[in-house]
């Protein structure tokens, strides 16, 4: 089966996103809106999404030898069968640690490449996670992923408990009903809606960080924006400077008053950010040549 993925459309060049865990792509419609004026923008879905498209729906724990390279692999399939060469790569969170990874493999199929927030954690922690990986699966953000309520009698009784929830408080309330919309799916057994992205598939991912990032840094030569939120729960200032340190070509932006979760919290101040960039970085005096 062909990978799914959206096609949001825009002219110009072909912009491929790459979303976090735990969502879909269409749940960023306010992030990439404004790229779409400019780009032609694809979204190809992570493995855990590809049920919804007819696939089988993989268990995590029987994919043995899972890896975020695998994600990065799957990346690069998808730009073979859609015969894409040169894309501008964004990516946030996990969708930037593939992104990257992917760039490091095959880096003549990418143009510029925008990482927001990517999971870049400490040296120190992924240590830890390689020493115990026990102890990493056992962290109690995991097992609130694993724990999380995954379906509401309908979209309007989804959005008034997220309405309520702390992590979404940064958020508008049109991008929490894209979210709502786009990151939930009817379930005609029950006639509930449920979330799209398995909580199980969540939870995998998340007690098994990409240990392999500061390794893979320091090769990275193609153009890079790195994008951090101040108030960031992921990308921990010391390894922001080791990224600095580590990719010193690359342009680094930081942005106050927003957390991990900024392209829902500030959709339109981060695209202004990429599309900024890529003006510079693409000349021609215009974003999209």
């Amino acid at each position: 089966m062909p990978i799914p993925h959206d096609d949001l459309g825009g002219p110009g060049p072909t912009l491929h996103f790459s979303h976090p865990n735990a969502y879909t792509p269409r749940s960023f419609g306010q992030f990439l809106a404004p790229l779409t004026a400019h780009y032609h923008v694809l979204a190809a879905h992570h493995r855990p999404l590809w049920y919804l498209s007819g696939g089988a729906a993989e268990r995590p724990e029987a994919v043995i030898d899972w890896t975020w390279d695998a994600l990065a692999d799957d990346l690069l399939r998808f730009l073979d069968e859609q015969g894409l060469a040169q894309v501008i790569g964004v990516g946030h969170s996990l969708g930037a640690v593939a992104t990257m990874i992917a760039a490091r493999k095959q880096p003549q199929r990418f143009r510029a490449l925008a990482l927001i927030e990517p999971v870049f954690l400490p040296p120190a922690i992924l240590q830890l996670a390689r020493a115990n990986p026990q102890a990493a699966a056992e962290q109690p953000f995991v097992l609130a992923a694993r724990r999380r309520r995954d379906r509401w009698p309908s979209r309007a009784d989804a959005f008034a408990r997220f309405r309520q929830k702390s992590v979404f408080a940064g958020w508008a309330d049109a991008t929490l009903w894209e979210y709502v919309n786009h990151g939930l799916h009817d379930d005609p057994a029950t006639g509930e809606v449920a979330l799209s992205f398995p909580r199980e598939w969540e939870a995998w991912i998340y007690s098994r960080p990409p240990t392999n990032v500061w390794d893979e840094l320091p090769g990275l030569a193609v153009p890079t924006l790195a994008v951090r939120a101040a108030q960031s729960d992921t990308l921990y200032p010391d390894a922001w400077a080791l990224w600095q340190q580590l990719q010193p070509a690359a342009t680094f932006v930081e942005l106050e008053g927003v957390g991990h979760m900024l392209t829902a919290e500030a959709p339109e101040v981060v695209a202004g950010v990429v599309l900024g960039w890529l003006g510079e970085q693409l000349g021609s005096g215009s974003v999209g040549q």
